[in-house]
């Protein structure tokens, strides 16, 4: 019997296009992918390759997507000008901007559920994703998503694909929280940023993680505000570091110092994803194959005692 191996994709949004990379690597070399686990964008590429296994058409399908510039009517752009401005002068007027920039921002997420609305969300998400529930996907699909009412990391393994995938990658204070009963659901990556966890509870045997995280920076203390962000960030990539520990392989796409919200460039964070998962290719059939001999091995060793035993039996018996 062979192991089930589960592709563990982790959050990290625009990064995460180097999933598509990594899910191509293992098609072309025919590495077996029997479960995937996702986790804010790592929900949506693999709950996209889960419900049609083919990376080349999910590859050029989100290219043309992304340059179709329905992304730009979330205010994605505005976001990463926000963190990152283009102009490298701090001059007067510059600060100014940004500081405008930030004003505005943050007037908006004091008022409102989200900066961007909730039909803005629907439009950006909704058509790439099939109509159609988890249990349909041709390869077996969970993804992670955090209650932020009741406190819970929540799984979804079965109903609407986008319900699930749009709570995994909801962004706090970027998109709006998804109700679902009792639950308000918020991105996955609060809890579970690489969904190795949820990969074990699925039934994998070798679990093999996907990390497209950002590079954590110098931090320049400024106002209490970012103080209370940088400790968040800090508790978040510790968590992360725990979860890797208990997968059997780690991917690590060098994709850490593309901001989260920038996709102006796909091809290269894919080929980043490419990249990485062929460095790794022989470790993992090596995983496979040994994980596939200790299986093996137990079974072997009954069959060959049980055949000792019978021709055993069979002389005493013909004598």
């Amino acid at each position: 019997m062979e192991p089930k191996v589960c592709l563990a994709l982790g959050g990290g949004a625009a990064r995460g296009l180097a999933h598509l990379g990594v899910l191509k690597v293992f098609e072309d070399a025919r590495v077996p992918i029997d479960m995937i686990a996702g986790t804010s964008l790592g929900a949506l590429i693999g709950g996209l390759y889960a419900s049609q296994p083919d990376a080349s058409y999910w590859t050029a399908r989100i290219e043309q997507y992304l340059r179709s510039f329905r992304s730009r009517k979330t205010r994605l752009e505005f976001i990463r000008r926000l963190e990152q401005p283009e102009s490298r002068n701090h001059g007067f007027f510059s600060d100014m901007a940004n500081l405008i920039r930030k004003g505005y921002f943050w007037g908006i997420t004091a008022t409102k559920p989200a900066f961007i609305s909730e039909k803005e969300y629907e439009e950006f998400i909704y058509p790439l994703i099939p109509a159609s529930n988890i249990e349909e996907t041709k390869i077996a699909f969970a993804c992670v998503a955090t209650d932020i009412r009741n406190g819970k990391r929540v799984v979804y393994r079965s109903g609407p694909l986008r319900r699930a995938i749009s709570a995994s990658c909801a962004l706090p204070g970027i998109f709006p929280p998804v109700a679902d009963g009792d639950m308000l659901l918020v991105d996955g990556g609060w809890v579970e940023r690489v969904p190795v966890r949820c990969a074990r509870d699925m039934g994998a045997d070798i679990v093999i993680a996907v990390d497209v995280s950002s590079e954590i920076g110098r931090f320049e203390e400024k106002f209490g505000l970012d103080v209370v962000m940088r400790a968040d960030a800090v508790s978040r990539i510790y968590l992360n570091e725990l979860l890797l520990r208990e997968a059997d392989m780690v991917i690590h796409p060098a994709v850490g110092a593309t901001h989260w919200a920038d996709f102006s460039n796909p091809r290269e964070l894919i080929r980043q994803g490419e990249t990485a998962a062929l460095e790794k290719l022989v470790s993992i059939r090596t995983v496979i194959f040994r994980s596939s001999l200790s299986q093996a091995a137990p079974k072997t060793l009954v069959k060959h005692i049980k055949d000792i035993k019978d021709r055993i039996i069979e002389k005493v018996v013909g004598k």
